[in-house]
């Protein structure tokens, strides 16, 4: 394995002076994609006309296509079908005549229950290789290591890392009744279940290292808040105050916050992960709660009654009075902070439905992201700012959907239903 991830390293360092490039500036407006291909990978060692020299690149297709960046060419386009992996044999002429701004192109084969799948990115127009990588996995992993390289493929393009590697939480939709929480790829394959029991569990937040989930759950009867080791399944219960406690959030690795009926008015709560007593972060009656936060912990915004409707608020994570930002739309919620602290992501209420906003740090310049296609709700940053899940309620199925931060692009991520998702962060 040592042996494996030192070739990689070596590929990607022969390759870094080219990464200096931006291909693709993060603002280039949707309409205008960058041109990309990706060819079956070369099955050696046994594995010529095995399924799995198209699996790969089928994953990776399918990631930049919901990236939203890309316009990926159609295998029936090619005219190369030669099974050439270096710059010196690739016929670079062929694909710049499909005018392909990139080319992927690769290697597998197997040795008992392993395969080494060799990926390399090249630009056909300086005929350079742009990131080369080689990866060891069984079966089963295969599909990280094509969301990997796709990763790979978005920061060589674009100077970002890509989010594809990245997992998605939510709550989906059991036609017993019940809610579990589930855990799901990007692309929403591998979807596992995080809460074995049958009750309704609302509102999966991920812990900052990625490592638990923070949840409310109605297994006690009376909705409390749980948290969930990810790597064990072990989990606890934080809260058994028998009142309401709904919408968590992490804040650190130990602390969660909360809302809680637990005085005469829904308020913010905090409590850590090891014990001690719950501490009271608002006093402004009514109805306060959805806490988010800035990635360096610094603002927590959160949604109030306290002008009458549901409007958003920002204030510190010590709690006390906030700074309203929303002064338009009926019901104002679900707020969450952009990674560079930057913009403020909601769904509000303004003809019937909800949709989806975004707006500067201090409230001004709101745009809405959607309209006319049902209702959308829960709206959740990923980890490089470049797009927002939500849960969506639209013809085209109700379930989790993803869309670019300006509000293009927008697809089902989710097989099925779901609702309430939350972007979980990059691992290490």
């Amino acid at each position: 394995m040592k042996k494996t991830l030192l070739l990689a390293s070596c590929l990607l360092l022969l390759a870094s002076s080219a990464w200096a490039r931006i291909y693709i500036p993060v603002d280039q407006p949707s309409d205008k994609l960058f041109p990309i291909a990706v060819t079956e990978l070369v099955g050696l060692d046994g594995m010529r006309g095995s399924k799995l020299t198209e699996k790969v690149p089928d994953i990776i297709k399918n990631d930049l296509t919901i990236s939203g960046y890309f316009q990926v060419i159609p295998d029936s386009a090619f005219l190369d079908a030669s099974e050439a992996l270096t710059s010196d044999t690739i016929n670079f002429a062929k694909w710049t005549a499909l005018e392909a701004g990139g080319l992927v192109k690769g290697s597998i084969k197997r040795k008992g229950g392993e395969y080494t799948v060799q990926l390399k990115l090249f630009d056909p127009y300086s005929a350079q290789l742009l990131v080369g990588k080689q990866y060891t996995s069984n079966e089963k992993n295969l599909r990280s290591v094509a969301h990997r390289f796709s990763d790979d493929i978005m920061e060589a393009l674009t100077g970002k890392r890509g989010i594809f590697n990245t997992k998605i939480a939510y709550t989906a939709m059991s036609g017993r009744g019940n809610k579990p929480i589930y855990v799901m790829d990007v692309d929403g394959e591998n979807n596992f279940r995080v809460t074995p029991d049958s009750s309704i569990n609302l509102g999966p937040s991920w812990s900052p290292d990625g490592s638990m989930l923070t949840f409310a759950s109605y297994k006690k009867g009376n909705p409390e808040i749980f948290f969930v080791n990810l790597g064990n399944g072990n989990m606890r219960q934080l809260t058994n105050n028998k009142n309401t406690n709904i919408t968590p959030a992490f804040l650190t690795n130990n602390l969660i916050y909360y809302a809680s009926s637990l005085g005469y008015s829904t308020e913010l709560f905090t409590k850590s992960i090891r014990g001690g007593k719950e501490r009271q972060l608002t006093s402004n009656s009514g109805i306060n709660l959805a806490p988010r936060f800035s990635k360096d912990g610094g603002t927590m915004v959160y949604s109030s009654t306290l002008p009458g409707r549901l409007h958003v608020f920002r204030t510190t994570p010590e709690g006390g009075l906030g700074t309203r930002l929303t002064f338009v739309g009926v019901h104002n919620d679900s707020p969450d902070i952009s990674p560079d602290g930057t913009k403020i992501t909601f769904c509000g209420q303004d003809s019937g439905t909800f949709d989806i906003f975004v707006m500067n740090s201090d409230g001004s310049n709101i745009q809405r992201l959607t309209i006319d296609s049902g209702s959308n709700e829960h709206p959740r940053w990923s980890p490089d700012g470049r797009y927002i899940v939500f849960s969506s309620t639209r013809k085209e199925g109700a379930g989790i959907y993803m869309m670019r931060a300006d509000g293009a692009n927008q697809v089902k991520m989710s097989k099925g239903g779901g609702q309430l998702p939350d972007w979980g962060p990059w691992l290490k």
